[in-house]
């Protein structure tokens, strides 16, 4: 998988919409959506309020313990 989709995962484990996930990060929707999908990635700072509102650890949502 690539980030987008592992925030995409951890979104849904959650039972979070793209709405209420862009709300809690202060972005358009169409931000996280372009996320979930590759077409861009978070800035650092956004990259660290997604693993807080998501309650997940960055070495998850990048992959680095597999």
């Amino acid at each position: 998988m690539n980030i987008g989709e592992n925030i995409k995962q951890a979104r849904l484990k959650t039972n979070m919409t793209q709405k209420e996930f862009a709300e809690k990060l202060e972005v358009y929707p169409k931000d996280v959506c372009r996320w979930e999908k590759g077409e861009r990635t978070p800035s650092l700072e956004r990259f660290v309020d997604i693993c807080r509102i998501l309650n997940v650890s960055s070495d998850e949502l990048l992959e680095l313990n597999k």
